[in-house]
């Protein structure tokens, strides 16, 4: 039986609604919230037959531990990991694949941005470790703003060899650094990369470090040491995507 939990925030639940109806059980509403969004989710709810009730705040923060819930949460099965097949699958089909590795990421607010920027730019792929990073939980689906929904995510056995096997297909692994590292505008993104991040405390692990072929580093001011893992991924991806004329929305 899959594990069940709770998605909150108004965007992430629009978006599970519209990608992944058939694993929510239940959505609850706050019955005192005037929101015209809420009101679009109740309609859909009903559209749907989807079972929902209105109740307290109270009972919406008891059930979600937090009170960053904007009024809706739903109750779901969780979203699925892709497996490495999948993952090599998908991926032979793009010309240029783009997969991200957050490595060591554990806070989910960081990893939720760095999903949204992720689909934002154009990534195809997401990896994670199985230890050291934070699980696809509630507050990493609202901190993507529901993009969670809209990405392929692995968490593989052993992420070192999938690595060395996207090397061993020409995948540049760039590895973002503090510093010694080329400008992101001196690297050549336009073939297929993997870009590797560094968590909040530990960086890059040093069995991915020694996988890396080259290391990015983005150039600020004298009065800034450095950006968070989520900023970066930002920064980076959005040079790589420019390299590629990813087509923006204008």
């Amino acid at each position: 039986m899959q594990q069940e939990n709770f998605i909150y925030g108004i965007h992430a639940v629009e978006e599970l609604l519209q990608t992944r109806l058939q694993s929510v059980d239940h959505v609850y509403f706050d019955k005192d919230k005037r929101n015209p969004a809420l009101f679009n989710l109740i309609k859909f709810c009903r559209k749907e037959r989807l079972s929902y009730n209105l109740v307290p705040e109270l009972r919406i923060q008891q059930l979600t531990g937090t009170t960053k819930h904007q009024g809706v949460a739903a109750l779901c099965s969780a979203k699925p990991y892709c497996s490495v097949d999948e993952i090599q699958k998908m991926l032979s089909t793009r010309p240029n694949p783009l997969v991200i590795l957050p490595a060591s990421v554990e806070d989910p607010g960081n990893l939720g941005s760095i999903i949204r920027s992720s689909v934002a730019f154009g990534v195809d792929a997401l990896l994670l470790e199985r230890k050291n990073s934070a699980p696809l939980n509630a507050a990493v689906a609202k901190s993507s703003a529901g993009m969670l929904e809209h990405l392929c995510i692995g968490r593989p056995k052993n992420l070192e060899a999938l690595v060395q096997d996207f090397r061993s297909k020409n995948y540049a692994v760039i590895g973002a650094e503090m510093e010694n590292g080329k400008k992101p505008e001196e690297i050549d993104f336009s073939g297929p990369v993997v870009l590797v991040l560094g968590g909040e405390h530990r960086g890059i692990p040093p069995y991915l470090n020694k996988l890396c072929t080259g290391f990015v580093s983005i150039p600020m001011t004298e009065k800034t040491q450095s950006l968070n893992v989520s900023a970066s991924a930002s920064v980076l991806l959005y040079e790589i995507s420019r390299q590629r004329k990813w087509p923006f929305k204008s």
